[in-house]
């Protein structure tokens, strides 16, 4: 296989990557946006505050590990504990959410 034909398989392979993931990633999209509504409607949830980039990344990271089963609920409540002391109900709600 020369330089070129190298090249080409792994866009074709990359492509073909990116597709997988993305359309694994449209179930989980319209989850959380089902899960988001549902607690902007809810008067009695108390939001989690992820006020940087990075407390933003974690939540959605893990919200992901509970959606794919990556961790379970249990796991996904005392995490979210640790991380943000306060806010356990929050995150049992969502975990009952995002496993619904």
């Amino acid at each position: 296989m020369n330089k070129f034909n190298t090249i080409a398989a792994a866009a074709v392979l990359a492509a073909g990557l990116m597709t997988a993931t993305a359309s694994m990633a449209a179930p989980f999209d319209t989850k959380m946006s089902s899960v988001i509504a549902t607690v902007k409607a809810d008067p009695n949830y108390k939001s989690i505050p992820l006020a940087s980039s990075a407390d933003r990344a974690w939540f959605f990271d893990e919200c992901q590990a509970l959606y794919s089963k990556k961790i379970t609920k249990e796991q996904y409540v005392a995490d979210g504990a640790k991380q943000f002391p306060g806010y356990e109900a929050s995150f049992a709600q969502l975990a009952d959410l995002l496993t619904a």
